[in-house]
């Protein structure tokens, strides 16, 4: 199984689900970490945010997408 890293991070839930849809619709599986936390405002603050996670080899592409360029 290939490693999965931070392509970015959310603090606002539906954002996150934006990106998350924008990557898939582009190819990129996207997983949604720590989307539980955002029910609790500070706990989801304190973790940095929603993590938005991919595939390590689909990680430049993922970051060009999500800037606009890809």
């Amino acid at each position: 199984m290939e490693k999965l890293v931070k392509v970015a991070a959310f603090l606002d839930v539906n954002e996150a689900h934006l990106a998350k849809g924008l990557l898939e619709s582009e190819g990129i599986d996207a997983l949604l970490f720590d989307e539980r936390s955002a029910i609790v405002v500070y706990t989801t603050f304190a973790l940095g945010g929603l993590r938005l996670m991919v595939r390590e080899s689909d990680l430049a592409r993922a970051k060009s997408i999500l800037a606009g360029k890809g």
